[in-house]
């Protein structure tokens, strides 16, 4: 188990990175866990370093990338981005420019979330987004990179959304009923995907996309 490592987190602001934030900062192998958001959040942890970055010019920020382990949880929806191109720029070109900085500064390991589905031959734009940025970051990121492809997650998220609280309900509901293949689809809580994601890292397992079911599987092992 190695020991004295540092991280960068993408996204700590989200469902999943903010999870994601607290095991790190709670883990004893990691000793700074550096945080790129774009506004300050003011955080009271002194493992916590936290670093305004401009998302158009991220070659601006390369020296942040000289840590261990890189996350991105970076991610947003076609409503909230506006338009198609502004989805995109968040969850295709922002974690392509990222892995491609990781793997220039010599990054041991990248996980980046994902999402059930990713296909870059999909007809569906969000599953064919996804599958793109999986391509491109293993083209471009350091050869140490991860894709992780929760389901419906679970979990406190702050702000409402209707048609997920339904969604969620009839999978707590109904999910027993995905089993073989189908499994992948069951829902999986933000913990999950988060515990997943740092064993990931510290593993650097051949295997380089997990699907929810998957995950939820590490998880039980952190």
């Amino acid at each position: 188990m190695s020991q004295n490592q540092t991280a960068l987190l993408f996204g700590a602001t989200g469902f999943v990175g903010s999870k994601l934030l607290e095991l790190l900062t709670e883990d004893e192998r990691y000793t700074e866990i550096v945080v790129a958001n774009r506004s300050s959040k003011k955080y009271n942890n002194p493992k916590i370093k936290e670093v305004i970055v401009d998302f158009s010019n991220l070659k601006s920020s390369a020296g942040l990338f000289k840590v261990d382990h890189v996350f991105i949880c970076l991610g947003t929806t076609i409503k909230k981005a506006g338009c198609q191109a502004a989805f995109e720029k968040v969850d295709l070109e922002y974690p392509h420019q990222i892995a491609t900085l990781a793997k220039q500064t010599n990054v041991k390991q990248l996980v980046h979330i994902s999402a059930i589905g990713a296909n870059s031959n999909s007809s569906n734009f969000y599953t064919k987004t996804k599958g793109k940025a999986e391509e491109e970051i293993w083209k471009d990121g350091p050869e140490n990179s991860y894709a992780v492809r929760p389901s419906m997650l679970f979990g406190d998220r702050k702000e409402f959304r209707l048609g997920e609280k339904i969604g969620i309900a009839l999978m707590k509901t109904f999910g027993f009923l995905l089993i073989g293949g189908a499994k992948k689809y069951k829902g999986i809580y933000d913990e999950e995907v988060a515990q997943a994601m740092v064993f990931i890292a510290n593993s650097c397992p051949k295997q380089k996309a997990f699907n929810s079911d998957e995950l939820k599987s590490i998880a039980t092992n952190f």
